[in-house]
């Protein structure tokens, strides 16, 4: 062979081999046209809620067949509403991704304003669909809804969510169900934070235990100090309704010794749970009290907390009351979480108190 037609054939095998990939990217450019429309068709049966349109699409999809149309009956269950749908697009040699951002019931039942994004990603093999599998892009709080209906409400699981060999046997209604869950998810998490906000004193603060002076001491009112409580304001009957309760509900001569008690039982109850705090102002010794202080919230508006205080009649006398209240509104202001504390019938007189 002359060198001119050894020219011509290596040519004509370079033209032919030119041809072949042409033709070889034609048709993948081709195949892959044809599977891009094929994922259009069943994202668009898969949100026509009609397993019938769906099914065919999922016929060689093995396992995914089960999962995608329980995925459909859940979507059609939560009112699954398209907002956005992005074109399908080629995302690996035989998959194509289809993101579709829907207005779904559970979320909006989680008050978050956010809509979730939905990935189809779809594995084809010569022209068929042979899987399916999704993603998406659900808050945290979805994922804590979701573990809080578990937890609280197991009649929803063991019901409309309840599942055979992993499968659910009524999507639908389990999306309708985990729905209602997640409102009454959103109920206890708005209650709690209600609570927290209203809270008396912060979680980190601890109110005190044991407060010495020079000249007395305080410690949370409780049972073991019901004997040497009830000898003070018994002591006192008169002056104690004059000055601190201002009528005859206490302290009266009718108190019991179970009465008694059950006032230090609820005292107690109420320091533990930090709604409020009532303290015993004891002699150094332990062995007497001479009266009471107690911060509690405000019963009026305008004020964190309001703060109160008695002493007996012997130490009313004696000159104690004024030492311990000017104690006292020194000891709150320094070491107590408030910045507006009445003190009804001192720093504010009781008819001003009264009004508000």
């Amino acid at each position: 062979m002359n060198d001119v037609v050894k020219s011509r054939s290596a040519v004509v095998a370079i033209s032919l081999i030119a041809l072949t990939a042409c033709s070889n990217e034609q048709d993948a450019a081709e195949q892959l046209a044809a599977d891009l429309a094929t994922a259009e068709s069943m994202i668009d049966a898969f949100y026509s809620f009609d397993a019938s349109r769906l099914q065919p699409f999922l016929s060689e999809a093995g396992e995914a067949e089960t999962a995608i149309l329980g995925y459909q009956a859940w979507a059609e269950g939560g009112n699954y509403k398209v907002l956005e749908r992005a074109p399908c697009a080629s995302e690996s040699a035989d998959t194509i991704a289809c993101a579709i951002t829907v207005q779904d019931d559970p979320v909006l039942a989680l008050e978050t304003g956010f809509n979730v994004t939905d990935t189809f990603h779809i594995t084809f093999a010569d022209a068929t669909i042979v899987g399916v599998e999704t993603s998406s892009n659900d808050q945290p709080i979805y994922y804590e809804a979701r573990e809080w209906v578990e937890e609280n409400l197991p009649e929803v699981m063991d019901g409309p969510c309840r599942r055979e060999q992993g499968v659910r046997e009524t999507p639908g209604d389990c999306a309708r169900a985990m729905t209602d869950g997640y409102k009454q998810f959103m109920e206890a998490r708005k209650a709690e934070e209600a609570a927290a906000s209203s809270a008396f004193i912060p979680d980190g603060f601890e109110p005190p235990v044991l407060v010495e002076t020079a000249n007395f001491k305080l410690v949370p009112l409780g049972p073991e100090l019901v004997d040497i409580d009830y000898a003070a304001y018994m002591s006192s009957i008169e002056h104690l309704q004059e000055t601190f309760t201002r009528s005859t509900s206490w302290p009266h001569e009718d108190i019991t010794d179970e009465d008694a008690m059950q006032d230090m039982l609820n005292e107690q109850e109420r320091f533990n749970q930090r709604e409020s705090f009532a303290y015993a102002v004891l002699t150094l010794d332990g062995e007497r009290e001479r009266g009471c202080v107690y911060v509690r919230p405000s019963s009026k508006p305008g004020y964190e907390a309001e703060v109160s205080l008695w002493v007996t009649k012997a130490e009313f006398d004696a000159g104690f009351d004024t030492e311990l209240y000017a104690w006292a509104s020194a000891w709150v202001e320094e070491n107590w979480p408030f910045e507006e504390v009445a003190y009804p019938g001192r720093a504010i007189e009781w008819a001003a108190w009264d009004q508000l």
